[in-house]
């Protein structure tokens, strides 16, 4: 039999590619629910800064309102110490700055930060 005629993976050949394909579809189960929810927390920010009700409306009015909306959307990895509402001008800046952090394999742990800023008009 004539070895340069011979094409094709090994066995172990598959194995590593099917790895590396498992490792990328749990990487991907892993972090898409993290994603989904940052959506929420965007969308949620976005809604803050049009409400037309909360123009002018004092801090702790915008993080009620914020966390309620939270609530709704079933936002679970942001909590009221990640939000902070600061003059800004006539209005107000709203940033949620939090961590997640998600066991992976074993002792390791996928840790995704996110950072969202809105400003919420004044009178």
């Amino acid at each position: 039999m004539n070895r340069s005629k011979q094409r094709g993976m090994t066995a172990i050949g598959w194995m590593i590619i099917i790895a590396l394909v498992a490792l990328v579809v749990m990487l991907a189960l892993k972090l898409f629910p993290l994603y989904m929810e940052h959506f929420s927390v965007s969308s949620s920010l976005d809604g803050l800064a049009t409400d037309h009700d909360l123009v002018g409306a004092p801090p702790s009015k915008l993080r009620t309102s914020l966390m309620r909306r939270f609530d709704i959307n079933n936002v679970q990895n942001v909590h009221k110490e990640d939000v902070s509402i600061q003059r800004d001008g006539a209005g107000y800046q709203v940033n949620v700055d939090y961590e997640v952090r998600v066991p992976f394999v074993y002792n390791v742990d996928l840790v995704v930060y996110f950072s969202d800023t809105a400003e919420v008009p004044g009178r």
